[in-house]
């Protein structure tokens, strides 16, 4: 069985949030945690530009631009979402996580949920 980049996507967030429950010096924990935040919300916003874009017919950029942009999205949002905890004092590893996941299932599934996804005919 063939689980899409997207469904993967989707969940990346939680899954690193369910990562958050072993242990501080864990490998697994800390593995998981830098790669969703270096890449999957940044992966799900560029993805659904690609989507916007496509629909109007438009390809501005290759492979490995996308690869960098999402990597560069991912830290501006990591960094803004963290920022606006630190700022309200709510700051805590677990309300950043599941912000950043719940930005990316939205991110993700928007193409899915609203056809976008589908080029013109």
């Amino acid at each position: 069985m063939k689980i899409p980049v997207i469904i993967l996507l989707a969940v990346s967030g939680w899954i690193a949030l369910a990562a958050t429950a072993l242990p501080a010096q864990s490998p697994l924990r800390v593995v998981v945690s830098v790669v969703f935040l270096l890449v999957c919300p940044g992966a799900a916003a560029v993805l659904l530009a690609d989507a916007l874009m496509a629909r109007r017919g438009v390809r501005p950029y290759g492979a490995l631009a996308s690869v960098v942009l999402a990597v560069a999205v991912s830290l501006a949002l990591a960094t803004l979402v963290s920022e606006a905890f630190t700022l309200t004092g709510t700051f805590t590893m677990a309300r950043c996580v599941i912000t950043l996941a719940a930005l990316t299932t939205g991110l993700a599934l928007i193409p899915r949920l609203t056809h976008l996804g589908e080029a013109k005919s």
